[in-house]
């Protein structure tokens, strides 16, 4: 509890901010009796121009105006009321809330025989200015991308969705950083089960600290250990409001550009937001492209594998002419130079991410044209694989979700295994084990791979194909019958 003794409210609170030289304690008097008051702030993260203009000019100079006496104990909601110039000021009775109101940016008034003291909203956070997307970039669409500032991104998805229905759910996790994370929902949209298990599994966090949603994520998915993604994320504000109305929920965290976004479906990692915004014939060629780049990304090297190692006879007679030539200087199995080849693709493409970006560009590019054109020259591979993995590695980047692509990545390289040990047997082996997996999946009680199974044709309409807008004014089926029991 405060204490009327302010001189013990200043050990308190200085003990707490031993060795922070950016805390502030600001004392000074007020009245004709001049009673000691205090102010106590950080100094970086408020606006000290509000402090000075609409706290300490309206209270010093005015103060004489009106016949407020200090002694008493309405005179915190005089000062409240009449010179306070800022709009969030708050009663606070607790020393632990003013220790965490100040490291929330707010300043914390205190005036000495009062038990009581007054939290003024003064923050001013650093933050990056709304900008283009970066990873979900399109054509034709709106340009605006989500920043770490979560009151940013709220204003984002309330300037697209103007509903009272559109509720905004907040909570503190982490025992060090306190962070600020918002679960957003449409009420009467979105499902109350799925609404309750999200608040439960986000309650139920114990963690020290959270600097983004990807931690967030791992904690409250069905299944951590699938390759599969089972929570969407995004950093543009109309695929969350789109989401929103389909009756998902959202989940924003302070200080991360990306929010999460579920349930999610598999066909929600091959689709994209330009879908939408094109005529529907052009929106069903691009969705069913990526479709086919997916298996490709996916397939290719594997089947390349099995057939020059074991499929021979399937190859035709031309084709396999060549094939031979070219592989006769090659002193490795396909599958160890597919392996390889994948390998030295992955290490470039990081290398290209990590380096600065105009030296990454030209590392990834030259990189790989240098060390294709030399490993055929000397003999470690051959052209024919080279093409392989450059159109493998081409179709992977078709794919517009980051998560999914990873995943195609990493299934890669167990599919080639089973190719190079057991020929085509592996593969549509690994393939039942994915598909059996991917039927298996939920996302917050919602089948992973819906509309397909369980079977919903009405969803069809916006699956693999993209039926006209005016027909897809009804949310998806699978987002009604839910299954009850939620994990």
């Amino acid at each position: 509890m405060l204490s009327e003794n302010l001189e013990e409210n200043i050990k308190f609170l200085k003990l707490k901010f031993m060795d922070c030289f950016d805390v502030i304690f600001r004392e000074f008097t007020l009245g004709k009796n001049e009673t000691k008051c205090l102010l106590v702030y950080i100094q970086e993260i408020v606006n000290t121009e509000t402090i000075n203009k609409n706290f300490f000019h309206s209270l010093m100079e005015d103060f004489n105006v009106y016949n407020v006496n200090l002694d008493k104990k309405e005179a915190l909601e005089a000062i409240k009321n009449k010179f306070i110039e800022i709009g969030n000021v708050e009663k606070i009775t607790l020393l632990e809330e003013a220790v965490e109101d100040i490291l929330d940016g707010k300043c914390v008034f205190l005036i000495s025989g009062i038990s009581a003291g007054l939290s003024l909203n003064t923050s001013k956070w650093q933050h990056r200015s709304i900008g283009e997307p970066i990873s979900e970039a399109v054509v034709r669409g709106p340009s605006e991308s989500f920043t770490e500032a979560i009151s940013i991104n709220i204003s984002l998805i309330r300037k697209r969705l103007k509903t009272h229905n559109l509720k905004m759910e907040k909570l503190e996790i982490g025992h060090l950083s306190r962070t600020r994370v918002v679960m957003s929902y449409i009420k009467g949209v979105a499902c109350e089960k799925v609404v309750n298990e999200a608040r439960k599994r986000l309650e139920k966090i114990d963690i020290d600290s959270i600097n983004d949603s990807g931690e967030i994520e791992q904690f409250i998915e069905d299944n951590p250990y699938s390759p599969f993604p089972q929570i969407s994320y995004t950093e543009r504000p109309d695929i969350v409001s789109a989401c929103l109305s389909d009756g998902k929920v959202a989940v924003l965290v302070d200080g991360s550009p990306l929010v999460l976004v579920f349930p999610a479906v598999f066909v929600d990692f091959l689709s994209s937001p330009e879908d939408y915004y094109v005529r529907f014939y052009f929106g069903t060629f691009i969705r069913m492209l990526r479709y086919i780049a997916f298996v490709i990304a996916l397939f290719l090297p594997s089947i390349y594998v099995a057939m020059t190692t074991y499929h021979q006879e399937m190859i035709p007679m031309s084709l396999l002419t060549t094939l031979i030539a070219v592989r006769a200087a090659v002193p490795f199995p396909a599958v160890i130079e597919a392996l390889l080849m994948e390998f030295t693709f992955e290490v470039l493409r990081k290398a290209g991410i990590r380096l600065p970006k105009p030296i990454g560009e030209a590392v990834s590019i030259v990189g790989a044209l240098i060390l294709g054109e030399l490993a055929v020259s000397v003999g470690i591979v051959s052209n024919v694989m080279v093409i392989i993995v450059a159109f493998t590695g081409i179709a992977s980047f078709v794919i517009p979700k980051y998560n999914q692509s990873i995943s195609i990545r990493l299934l890669r390289f167990p599919l080639m295994i089973l190719a190079g040990s057991t020929g085509l047997f592996g593969i549509i082996t690994g393939f039942l084990f994915l598909l059996i997996h991917l039927v298996s999946l939920r996302s917050f009680g919602v089948p992973y791979f819906s509309p397909f199974s369980p079977l919903s044709l009405p969803d069809w309409k916006d699956s693999m194909v993209r039926f006209p807008i005016w027909t897809l004014r009804k949310k998806p089926e699978f987002m009604k019958k839910r299954s009850s029991k939620i994990r």
